[in-house]
């Protein structure tokens, strides 16, 4: 009877870098043409932070640009952003996006989850924030962690502009606030996500999908080496045209977020499960 919707809190992984590229972007850190060489690995003193396309297969993507990096999920790329941002500003992003505090839905036994920064750790655990710990939160790993119903509406403020009240009772759901994003820095991110759930993007499970959904994987690190990852995937299926087709139109959408706990790795477990939850709507035209 635990409600994990708003009541589990889980380490968010890779679905969390759409707040670390709304930060990049917002703060100024990179503009729309910052380009990475991707290295595979870096090396912090005695610390290796991989990309996951390097430890699997020995191979790096090369010069990549942000939209390329959410399709592929390239974790050095945003270990890199995330330097270049800085923890203080992707914590204050995380909370525009309504990470670290209650949405206010009409429901009991909802929790804040926890964003992370150099000040928090300083008061709580006693101890100096490192780079590391930035390249952590920027890839959604570390002290970082979310609801599911977080991690829905955060995806729906990405494409949308606006972060809404969610609710169940009538008049209690709808009250939506302008985050006053850069239409640039938002196309972008949704260009990415687009390409998450396109051909050579790393959500299989969609590419053959009838319409263009825009999607973001999450492979979430959790307890020891021995434990599975939680699987996250969190995607937009377009809404309707006037002839009542899929268009382009990802701001007025259905968000899916799924999460299963300790199953792997979200583009094998948690994609499929989206991909049917998202193929129901466009047959029954919702």
């Amino acid at each position: 009877m635990f409600n994990r919707a708003l009541g589990g809190a889980y380490h968010p992984g890779s679905v969390f870098k759409m707040v670390t590229a709304t930060a990049a972007l917002e703060e100024g850190a990179i503009g729309p043409d910052y380009e990475y060489n991707d290295p595979g690995a870096i090396v912090v003193n005695d610390y290796s932070y991989a990309n996951w396309y390097f430890t699997q297969y020995g191979k790096t993507e090369g010069m990549i640009k942000l939209p390329r990096a959410l399709a592929r999920s390239t974790d050095t790329f945003f270990y890199k952003v995330g330097e270049l941002t800085g923890p203080e500003n992707i914590a204050k992003w995380a909370g525009i996006y309504g990470f670290g505090k209650k949405t206010g839905i009409d429901l009991p036994g909802e929790i804040d989850g926890l964003v992370p920064s150099p000040q928090w750790k300083k008061a709580v655990k006693g101890e100096r924030w490192f780079l590391g710990n930035t390249y952590h939160m920027a890839i959604g790993q570390g002290d970082l962690t979310v609801t599911p119903l977080q991690g829905n509406l955060m995806t729906a403020a990405v494409v949308s502009g606006k972060l809404c009240k969610p609710g169940l009772v009538v008049g209690e759901e709808g009250r939506c606030e302008d985050l006053s994003l850069s239409e640039v820095g938002r196309e972008m991110i949704v260009e990415g996500m687009v390409g998450a759930c396109s051909e050579g993007g790393t959500a299989a499970s969609f590419f053959d999908f009838p319409v263009r959904v825009a999607c973001k994987t999450g492979t979430a690190q959790q307890g020891g080496e021995e434990d599975d990852p939680h699987a996250w995937v969190t995607a937009v299926v377009p809404a309707e045209n006037s002839e009542g087709n899929r268009d382009d139109d990802y701001a007025n959408g259905v968000v899916i977020t799924v999460l299963l706990e300790a199953s792997g790795e979200g583009s094998a477990e948690a994609g499929p499960v989206a991909t049917q939850i998202a193929r129901y709507i466009v047959e029954k035209g919702i």
